[in-house]
């Protein structure tokens, strides 16, 4: 099927997330990167894309497991999208576009990336904690 025509069964913010990661979708209905010198990366099937939110995208891509995506769509009113640009540092941004997460009680900064560091589920429950400690 046409990249275009699944585009078009998706919001705007996926389509700017499938655009900013340069993604395609494969005739198995799978969005994954392309490039020439490098392995295909498989990034989610058409059919999660259609169902879950622009957040559980960007955790997907950035390899977080589904119980970071739950906890942070479950408490994302305490948190804004963030990225950081070289001549303005942070920025808020729109949420496909984000590297980092705001909590806003205590106006602390994610680093997605580094969330997944985080193995253990007991070591991702203090890491929650701690935060809603900050509340």
């Amino acid at each position: 099927m046409n990249n275009e025509i699944l585009k078009g069964q998706l919001s705007t913010q996926k389509i700017k997330l499938i655009e900013k990661y340069s993604l395609t979708c494969s005739k198995d209905l799978i969005w994954e990167f392309k490039h020439d010198k490098y392995h295909t990366v498989k990034y989610f099937s058409h059919k999660f894309a259609k169902k879950e939110s622009v957040l559980a995208l960007v955790f997907y891509i950035n390899r977080l497991c589904y119980a970071k995506i739950k906890y942070f769509e479950n408490n994302i009113d305490k948190y804004e999208p963030y990225k950081y640009e070289f001549l303005n540092g942070f920025c808020k941004c729109e949420m496909y576009d984000m590297e980092f997460l705001r909590h806003k009680p205590s106006n602390s900064l994610i680093d997605i990336r580094s969330l997944s560091k985080i193995k253990d589920i007991h070591e991702f429950r203090d890491f929650c904690l701690k935060l809603e400690n900050l509340e």
